[in-house]
């Protein structure tokens, strides 16, 4: 009889989806009644494998969980091995939200759950040799995959004891080690999937093989809304490889024996594409559209949690109309895309009674859903083998290129296909950071921190005002938002609200600072004098960069940031020189970032390093601008990134906040770029500039 863990490495359990075990990334399983758990296995030979339900988007979060486990569970560091775990609903529980990688959640959302998990089963391994030696259970000690007696004269390996102990009675409750007594979390120890990646043996969607498969790419209408009107097939089946050819309402797919048949008989089409007759005309189109909707009558009105609303809102206006100094300034971000390295794609293989698809997903138990609804199927139907992610970033939060997929299998017959998107279209058939306006006001107290703030803005399809009510402890705060109905998609971009809003408070404190004839530095302290943690992380930033001393030339902007729900506070400092031209030299970003418990400082150290580049990139130069109704960028020659050579000195300190739990680190490092490169151009050029990109306003890198 198979156990339940070998039926599930095979791939015969509806669901299961191996990340080490997938496309010919064949390795040796672990032989039966390893399991202790759901979410640890050891085999006899002592390599003790953790199945976590984050997927590997490149942040490490798979390593730091992993670290979670073996320090509760005394393991040997260099016997563990990490996997997916099934795509089931015993596996839908990361903050009653599901299979999910997102929002900066995977060990800040699961630190607890996974931590009991390795005590668990640690509790089941010593109780099984206790009993084998006839003695109490809390007497025996642990260390590095192995049990020791009372006396220390006898001894069991993790992997010799594991048969025993899966026959243990489970503990009502564990007892979680002490910070004092960790090992390994705290520890930069190295990433677990490093190797892999550097020998070329990591599994991305795009390197995905199946026997009997077709390769596909597409095009989808260009226009936002529009629909595929017809299409003549000959021209693409003349081509030498290709298959067939499948029309959706709104896209065509090309079917061939390789990518490049598949991308030539695509190329050989003229599709004809139906235009919504109120297709955005203009770049400035989105912009006009948000600007027209600020202060609408509709807009939204939202007030800080635990606040009464209508009392919050009389008190600023009370404030804005007393006559107090007032502040204020309008503010815009634009269209943002994705772009992740690896374009979406998935490979799909849909039979009458089920569907079983090789993907790399932020959101695999969606994908299971969204695929079983699309396709009328039960969910045990719906088979999802899970691959190292190329780039995520929020786009693949969504579940379009999954069902895309799975429509073009079912239309080919059921055929295995593999369908992957082109740079183009990806790039223009994007879910968009939402472009935002706002006009922001702050009322000073005598003492000038900050007694009311009013946030009155558009969005495009989207709320978009998270984050903007947290920085500093401000009197009142009222946010008025108009959600405006626009043709394209929005979704998730890397830090998601804060990534607009900070820009926003972060650059009118700046000014404000600037109003009152205070160090940019020192009104942030006014501001934070009542927040210990927050004040220890700005000045720790300000110190790294010498803040007030930069060399002759050279100018400074800081920026900071403290987003409660992520349980991480981070300040920058970024040095830069602006010549003549308005040509900006980036120097240096100084980055202090506390994230409570920091698991893994080295991994911490690299979103921080990662998060700084988007930032900066993204502040500098990427936009998506309409024209037609259509996406004007499709690569990267019209939507230029940072390159190497133009990415400045990163110094990021990681710090710690005794007794306090691990925070998210993925996207707190974003945010506060754009305000501290806008607030030192500012210090160099004595220019605002209070719209993204800065190159919109002239500056260039």
């Amino acid at each position: 009889m198979l156990s339940r863990r070998i039926f599930l490495i095979t791939g015969s359990a509806a669901g299961a989806g191996l990340m080490l075990g997938i496309a010919g990334c064949a390795r040796k399983t672990a032989p039966p009644s390893d399991e202790l758990t759901m979410w640890i296995a050891i085999a006899p030979d002592g390599i003790t494998t953790i199945r976590v339900n984050a997927s590997d988007i490149g942040q490490g979060a798979q390593t730091g969980l992993a670290q979670i486990v073996a320090d509760e569970l005394d393991a040997d560091w260099s016997k563990v091995r990490v996997e997916m775990a099934p795509v089931t609903d015993s596996y839908m529980i990361k903050d009653g939200s599901g299979y999910y990688t997102g929002g900066s959640s995977s060990i800040r959302g699961q630190f607890d759950m996974f931590a009991k998990a390795g005590a668990t089963a640690k509790h089941l391994l010593v109780a099984a040799a206790a009993q084998h030696w006839g003695v109490e259970r809390d007497d025996c000690w642990t260390e590095n995959g192995i049990v020791h007696s009372p006396d220390g004269k006898m001894k069991r390996s993790y992997g010799s004891l594991v048969r025993k102990a899966v026959h243990m009675a489970m503990p009502n409750e564990v007892e979680l080690k002490e910070r004092k007594d960790r090992k390994l979390i705290g520890k930069p120890v190295p990433r677990l999937d490093i190797p892999q990646k550097v020998t070329g043996e990591a599994i991305y969607g795009i390197d995905v093989k199946v026997p009997g498969m077709l390769t596909a790419t597409l095009a989808q209408c260009p226009f936002f809304g529009g629909k595929l009107a017809g299409v003549d097939e000959k021209p693409a089946l003349a081509v030498k490889g290709v298959r067939q050819v499948v029309k959706l309402d709104n896209a065509v797919i090309v079917a061939a024996t390789s990518f490049h048949a598949a991308k030539k008989g695509l190329d050989a089409l003229t599709p004809r594409w139906t235009k919504p007759a109120d297709a955005m005309a203009s770049a400035d189109a989105v912009t006009n559209a948000l600007r027209a909707q600020i202060g609408a009558a509709d807009s939204s009105v939202a007030v800080l949690p635990g606040k009464d609303k209508a009392k919050t809102v009389a008190a600023v206006n009370a404030a804005l109309a007393s006559g107090a100094k007032i502040y204020e300034a309008d503010y815009g971000v634009q269209l943002l895309s994705h772009s992740p390295m690896e374009p979406m794609n998935a490979t799909a293989h849909v039979t009458p009674a089920s569907c079983e698809m090789w993907v790399s997903t932020q959101v695999p138990g969606d994908m299971r859903d969204a695929l079983a609804k699309e396709l009328a199927l039960p969910k045990d139907a719906v088979t999802l083998h899970l691959t190292h992610v190329g780039g995520g970033f929020g786009r693949r939060l969504e579940t379009d290129y999954g069902i895309v997929a799975a429509k073009a299998s079912k239309a080919l017959g059921g055929v295995p296909v593999k369908l992957i998107w082109t740079r183009e279209e990806d790039m223009t058939h994007d879910v968009y950071r939402p472009a935002s306006l706002c006009k922001l006001r702050a009322a000073l107290n005598g003492d000038k921190t900050i007694r009311a703030l009013d946030y009155t803005g558009a969005t495009s399809n989207d709320r978009a005002l998270g984050g903007i009510g947290w920085n500093y402890p401000y009197g009142d705060v009222v946010l008025r938002q108009k959600n405006t109905k626009l043709q394209f998609p929005v979704g998730s971009w890397r830090s998601v609200d804060p990534g607009i809003t900070i820009f926003f408070i972060e650059s009118l404190v700046d000014e404000i600072a600037h109003g009152e004839g205070l160090d940019s530095l020192a009104y942030r302290r006014l501001l934070l004098a009542k927040d210990a943690r927050g004040l220890r992380v700005l000045n720790a930033a300000a110190l790294m960069a010498n803040w007030g001393n930069a060399p002759a030339g050279h100018h400074q902007g800081i920026a900071f940031f403290n987003q409660h729900s992520w349980g991480t506070a981070v300040a920058h400092v970024i040095e830069l020189s602006v010549d003549a031209q308005n040509r900006i030299t980036l120097h240096k970003v100084c980055c202090a970032i506390d994230p409570g418990l920091a698991v893994n400082p080295n991994q911490i150290k690299a979103q921080a390093e990662g998060g700084i580049v988007m930032g900066l990139s993204a502040a500098l130069r990427e936009q998506i601008t309409l024209k037609d109704g259509r996406a004007e960028q499709s690569n990267f020659d019209t939507y230029p990134v940072l390159r190497l050579k133009e990415i400045p000195q990163i110094e990021v300190l990681v710090m710690e906040s005794p007794g306090a739990e691990a925070g998210g680190v993925g996207e707190p490092p974003v945010p506060p770029v754009a305000p501290a490169l806008a607030n030192a151009i500012f210090a160099a050029t004595g220019k605002r500039i209070r719209t993204l990109p800065f190159a919109n306003s002239g500056f260039t890198v």
